[in-house]
């Protein structure tokens, strides 16, 4: 059955108009601006961060303050240490020897110094020793001023003698005055020999004290050769174990070769690196498991326990050796439960269990 023409061209209209309508929405819906897309919830989404496994407290390094060749080693890589523990002995013996020259410069000067005293206790000064004490002054000097007294004692009591017999003529008045000025000289050179034997005496208080002085400078000068020695000797400044030692008996180390020794406590942290949109999301308190890097096997669970305040730089390379990437970063310290054996620096990966409210 043949349609009617009015009816076939009424299809094609209504074709046309439907056709047109949904061109014409089309363009308009390709013609506006997309929408933003809403921005997803960082709270609800699992934070993943990577991280590497150092010491608790981080690690130690040792190493020595002037080249010097390793003569013996007391220690092993995995030995517990205590602090002051000696660890690696250095060549030492020029050091040593200027050391035992100082010990014997202050010895010297101490048996010079009780030698001194020694003759100062026996050579008081004249107003210090009492009667009965003339015998211990030895000096020559005090000697002569003893006998310059015993003396001037015969001249003064033969003075006294003498005096009568001169007011009546018995003793000449010639022999009577050469008494007085025989007297008169006596207390002069008495004089004399007394400044002298104390002028001595403080002389040699002047060299005691020099002496003195002269030890503790060679005192200071032991203790500062001790402390050359020291740091010749490489000891532990923490208690924990050594978790590298790459050093050999005969072999040339240098300040640069601190990395050589590392030393740290035995429990484990993890070092992590916040990327820049997950800071102030990560918080003290928040727990994390911890996977190995690359296999994602459980390696055990920590806490947050510090969270830096400084934002540092990290630096990717990918694989045009041209091309660098450059992102901010923050840290996190990671406290783990138990003890692990998970070596130094290795990369693992960390997924909160709880995310921070």
């Amino acid at each position: 059955m043949k349609l009617p023409k009015w009816i076939v061209w009424l299809i094609l209209v209504v074709a046309v108009i439907a056709g047109s309508y949904y061109t014409l929405v089309s363009l308009r819906r390709a013609a506006a601006p997309p929408e933003p897309a809403k921005t997803p919830s960082l709270d609800n989404t699992p934070v993943r961060l990577y991280g590497r496994v150092e010491p608790l407290h981080r690690e130690v390094f040792l190493g020595p303050l002037q080249p010097r060749r390793v003569t013996k080693i007391l220690v092993k890589e995995g030995t517990e240490v205590h602090p002051g523990q000696v660890l690696v002995e250095l060549d030492s013996d020029v050091e040593q020897q200027a050391a035992q020259l100082a010990r014997l410069r202050v010895l010297e000067l101490e048996s010079q110094l009780d030698r001194l005293l020694d003759e100062l206790r026996r050579e008081a000064p004249l107003t210090e020793i009492r009667p009965g004490e003339v015998q211990n002054a030895l000096q020559v000097l005090v000697l002569r001023v003893r006998e310059l007294e015993s003396r001037l004692d015969l001249v003064l009591d033969e003075l006294k003698r003498k005096e009568p017999l001169s007011q009546i003529g018995a003793v000449s008045a010639q022999d009577f005055s050469q008494k007085i000025l025989e007297a008169k000289s006596i207390r002069s050179q008495i004089a004399t020999a007394t400044a002298e034997a104390e002028l001595d005496f403080q002389q040699k208080q002047l060299q005691a004290e020099s002496i003195r002085r002269q030890i503790a400078t060679a005192k200071a000068e032991v203790e500062l050769k001790r402390r050359e020695l020291d740091k010749l000797t490489l000891v532990s400044p923490i208690a924990g174990m050594v978790y590298k030692l790459d050093v050999r008996i005969g072999e040339l180390l240098t300040a640069q070769d601190y990395t050589r020794i590392v030393l740290g406590e035995r429990r484990k942290q993890i070092r992590l690196y916040v990327e820049s949109y997950w800071f102030g999301k990560i918080r003290q308190g928040d727990r994390f498991q911890v996977r190995d890097g690359e296999t994602l096997e459980p390696i055990g669970a920590g806490t947050v326990t510090e969270v830096s305040q400084y934002v540092g730089v990290r630096d990717f390379r990918t694989e045009d050796s041209l091309e660098r990437m450059d992102t901010k970063y923050g840290q996190a310290i990671v406290c783990l439960d138990h003890e692990t054996d998970l070596p130094l620096g290795q990369l693992v990966l960390c997924q909160r269990k709880i995310a921070a409210k």
